[in-house]
């Protein structure tokens, strides 16, 4: 928002670019993954409905949110060593 005010120029300090970067694809990121996990495990309920009776085991979900930030925060970091 501050560089479209700006008139397209980076008004802030020049460390805060990658970082402003980095926040905005990773939240892109995240939300497409996480609605991805979503869709599969929907999916696994409805077709092996006997194998996912009750709820999910919170280790296992913890472990693929972990999962999902390590994937997403790792494919965006490369705005940190490239400009």
């Amino acid at each position: 928002m501050a560089e479209a005010a700006a008139g397209m120029e980076w008004p802030l300090p020049a460390v805060l670019c990658p970082v402003a970067n980095f926040c905005f694809y990773s939240s892109a990121y995240l939300s497409g993954l996480f609605l991805a996990a979503l869709g599969v495990r929907r999916y696994l309920g409805v077709a092996f409905p006997l194998h996912l009776r009750g709820p999910a085991r919170p280790a296992r979900v913890l472990a693929a949110v972990a999962a999902i930030w390590v994937l997403a925060c790792g494919h965006c970091s490369v705005v940190f060593v490239a400009e």
